[in-house]
């Protein structure tokens, strides 16, 4: 057998693992009362199939992965397949993974992207928490949710109190510390790579970006609503588990059972 056709068999392979490894997590799922979206660790195999098979592979390990859902096998969140699952208020997730997998291959392997387009996946992120941060402490009425007694949608700043806005201070505060002070000892001690974790920002990002469009669509909600229904609640666990993909990544290397 050619040396062709062998990298082109394993790669075959590797693909059908990683579409099966994001099938495997998909049963974990935490709903979430106010959002058709759960919480889920599909977008961690995401990121990673991305990072350590690169663009075009990781990208084929997620489109093999939505196909199959697609035609019935029940290996999207919490057991559920089908065309249906992708026709539905949380689809655009679905749809986005072959995506973000191929944009955090394609940035890891492009190594000499300018400086604009390295940070500005990670700058967005930021602004978007910088964004609910103000809204919530200086009572901006940007986001604005649903109120049933009124019929309208209200600043949901006014919708909460003023110990419950506090609260949500002090534990955004504590877990943006958090999450610095890991990527800072990660970058230290070089358990990961700075390529890496920008990369899958960007495809975090896709991922959001391809979410919320899509639950537009179906479900007509204004875009504050979207974003307080299928981008905020997610941030901080996205970021996570984007920092525990990029450890992996750095710890594993794939691509050399590739050549």
């Amino acid at each position: 057998m050619e040396k062709s056709q062998k990298k082109y068999i394993k790669g075959m392979v590797f693909a059908a693992l990683f579409a099966a490894l994001t099938a495997a997590v998909s049963p974990i799922k935490i709903p979430l009362g106010f959002t058709p979206v759960p919480i889920t660790l599909q977008t961690l195999m995401v990121l990673l199939s991305g990072a350590v098979l690169g663009s075009r592979l990781g990208a084929l390990s997620q489109f093999l992965y939505v196909l199959v859902g697609a035609l019935g096998l029940p290996v999207f969140a919490g057991g559920g397949s089908g065309l249906g699952a992708l026709l539905g208020p949380s689809g655009g997730y679905l749809i986005s993974y072959p995506f973000a997998a191929f944009i955090t291959g394609k940035m890891i392997e492009k190594k000499k992207l300018n400086f604009f387009l390295k940070y500005a996946s990670f700058v967005l992120a930021l602004l978007l928490v910088l964004i609910v941060f103000a809204d919530f402490t200086l009572k901006l009425g940007i986001i604005k949710l649903w109120d049933a007694a009124s019929k309208s949608y209200l600043p949901m700043a006014s919708m909460i109190s003023s110990t419950q806005r506090l609260l949500f201070i002090v534990i955004s505060i504590a877990i943006i510390f958090i999450i610095l002070a890991a990527v800072f000892y990660l970058k230290k001690t070089k358990l990961f790579s700075t390529d890496a974790i920008l990369a899958m920002f960007a495809g975090t990002i896709i991922i959001y970006l391809f979410g919320s469009i899509w639950g537009k669509a179906v479900t007509g909600l204004p875009w504050s609503a979207i974003f307080v229904g299928w981008v905020l609640p997610f941030i901080v666990g996205d970021t996570i588990k984007l920092l525990a993909a990029a450890y992996i990544a750095k710890n594993i290397d794939i691509r050399r059972y590739l050549k």
